[in-house]
C-alpha cells in the first residue's frame, strides 16, 4: 500500500473533501479513497466525533486447570481528541493480581486502531499506576466499533503488548503485528542457549513448555507439589504472572 508523510497527506485529503475537486476525476478519487483506506477512517471518527468518546470493553475468563483459572478485563475510553485512557486488571484466583492505567494517542490504520501509550502522570503510594510509554499495539476496529467483546479460550495477541509483554511464539504465528517477527526469534536464540534463565544452579528442577526447557521458579519448587509444577511453570511462562 503506498503511504504519505503527513504534509502530503493533508494535502490530499484536502482535495478528497471537496466535491466539487472529486468531480474532476473520479478515478483518481477512488484511487485516493482506497489507498488511504477512508472507508475505515470516515467510519470511525464520524462515530467518535458524534458521541465525544467511545467506551470499549473486553474481559475473559480462562480455565487453566481444575481450580486455576485467568481473569482479566481492559477498559478503553477513546476520546474524539485522539487521546485515550485504559484501565485493565488481570488475577490468577488467590494466586496473583497485576492492575495498571495507561494513557496514549490512538489513530486508524487499515481496519485497526493503532495505540500508542505516552506517560502517565505520577501517582501516590497506594494508587494504581500507570504503564510505562512507547508502548504500541493495535486494537480491531470493528471490536471497538461494537464496544464490547469476551475473550477467547487463548489471549488476544495486543492483550501481552498492552501489559508491556512480547507475544508468545504460539500465538505469534497468528499475529499481522510487526512485533511477532522478533518475539519468535528472541524465542528461538534461547532454545540455541539451552534451558531458560542462564546458568543453573545445581538444585535446579526443570520442565518442557512448547519445546523449550525452563527452570521451575523458587517458590513453585518450595510451595506446590511436583505434579502441579508443569500447570503453574505453563501459566507462568505463557501468560506472565504479574505482566
Amino acid at each position: 500500500m503506498t503511504t504519505f508523510d503527513d504534509h502530503t497527506l493533508s494535502r490530499l485529503l484536502v482535495f478528497v473533501n471537496e466535491p466539487r475537486a472529486r468531480l474532476c476525476c473520479s478515478a483518481w478519487a477512488k484511487h485516493l479513497y482506497e489507498t488511504l483506506e477512508l472507508e475505515h477512517r470516515i467510519r470511525f471518527h464520524k462515530l467518535v466525533r458524534n458521541r465525544g468518546h467511545v467506551l470499549y470493553h473486553h474481559s475473559g475468563v480462562r480455565k487453566m486447570g481444575d481450580d486455576f483459572e485467568e481473569c482479566v478485563a481492559y477498559q478503553f475510553e477513546i476520546d474524539a481528541n485522539g487521546h485515550y485512557d485504559l484501565a485493565w486488571n488481570r488475577s490468577f484466583g488467590q494466586w496473583s493480581a497485576a492492575n495498571e492505567r495507561q494513557v496514549g494517542r490512538w489513530r486508524v490504520q487499515g481496519n485497526q486502531l493503532e495505540c500508542t501509550s505516552t506517560k502517565g502522570p505520577e501517582v501516590q503510594d497506594g494508587c494504581v499506576r500507570f504503564g510505562a510509554a512507547g508502548r504500541v499495539f493495535e486494537l480491531p476496529l470493528d471490536d471497538v466499533m461494537v464496544g464490547q467483546t469476551e475473550g477467547s479460550a487463548q489471549p488476544l495477541p495486543w492483550e501481552f503488548l498492552v501489559r508491556g509483554t512480547p507475544v508468545p511464539k504460539v500465538l505469534s504465528l497468528h499475529c499481522d503485528c510487526e512485533v511477532a517477527a522478533p518475539v519468535a526469534l528472541a524465542s528461538e536464540q534461547r532454545a540455541a542457549n539451552g534451558p531458560a534463565g542462564g546458568q543453573s544452579r545445581r538444585d535446579a528442577r526443570y520442565i518442557e513448555v512448547d519445546g523449550e526447557m525452563h527452570e521451575v521458579s523458587a517458590d513453585i519448587l518450595a510451595n506446590y507439589p511436583e505434579s502441579d509444577w508443569k500447570r503453574l511453570m505453563t501459566c507462568r511462562i505463557r501468560f506472565g504472572l504479574g505482566n
